[in-house]
């Protein structure tokens, strides 16, 4: 008879908490939920992080900016809802505008790396259409019920009642992420090509600022500190779009060659660009 073996117990590795706790913070945060459905992929080499996380806090340390430069006319609520309104112009343009750089691309690219388009294009429609049903969830519950109003009047009707508020402020937050990340990405256009994102981005800050100089409403805000607050915002998207495409370029991305990068051409001296 052979002896018996001995149970085997289930050991609780490192990994398996922290992926626990990554879990948990997904769902407790919003950014965090927002950054993980609708970010897109990251370059391996460290530039492509740095140029990530500057993206990132060239947004967040320009809004403080705005917020102080402007504490003396304007309220943070008009900032915040000034930024907002950007971003969902923004985001609303890009949209409206991705079947184009889509169909020139399929013009340009060589026809051996066309089919390479396809998969980004569906990655693209893919974020969208969840950034859509983000925002139309709540019209559609809004409609649903039909706006009515609810009593409370024992204790399990206060506890249901304060889930749902807490459940509403969740996805406000979320909503607020995913217009962030859908204008930040322009509508995920990088996800048909990389080159494309740097170039959107240039093109539609332009735009929004463009019509925001022609309008000319100032909200109050003198017209030199306004107009030096607007031109900075541009002045620095336009420095992180350049290095974001020289980068892109050097690392063997074109246009013609489908979204995946091929052997760039080599310096002067006969050294490979790395774009590190």
């Amino acid at each position: 008879m052979s002896a018996e073996q001995p149970k085997r117990s289930r050991e609780i590795k490192p990994d398996h908490v922290i992926l626990a706790f990554r879990v948990i913070a997904h769902l407790v945060f919003p950014w965090l939920a927002a950054r993980f459905v609708y970010k897109p992929r990251v370059g391996r080499q460290r530039r492509d992080r740095v140029l990530d996380r500057l993206a990132f806090w060239r947004s967040a340390v320009g809004l403080l900016a705005v917020l102080a430069a402007t504490n003396a006319y304007l309220s943070p609520f008009m900032v915040l809802g000034d930024n907002y309104a950007k971003a969902l112009r923004t985001a609303a343009f890009a949209m409206l505008a991705a079947p184009l750089p889509f169909l020139v691309l399929l013009a340009v690219t060589r026809s051996g790396y066309r089919y390479e388009l396809l998969p980004g294009g569906r990655r693209m429609l893919g974020r969208g259409a969840l950034a859509l049903a983000a925002f139309a969830l709540p019209l559609a519950l809004l409609f649903a019920t039909d706006g009515g109003s609810y009593e409370v009047t024992t204790l399990a009707g206060l506890l249901v009642a304060l889930i749902v508020v807490a459940v509403i402020g969740w996805y406000a937050a979320f909503c607020l992420c995913t217009l962030y990340w859908a204008a930040r990405t322009s509508f995920w256009i990088s996800e048909i090509h990389p080159l494309l994102a740097p170039v959107a981005s240039s093109f539609f800050v332009l735009l929004i600022t463009g019509q925001e100089i022609i309008s000319l409403d100032t909200k109050g805000v003198p017209a030199p500190l306004w107009l030096g607050l607007n031109l900075c915002g541009v002045a620095s998207t336009l420095v992180l779009a350049v290095f974001e495409y020289r980068h892109a370029w050097l690392t063997g991305y074109r246009f013609r060659g489908g979204p995946r990068p091929v052997a760039a051409p080599a310096h002067r001296d006969g050294t490979e660009p790395t774009g590190r």
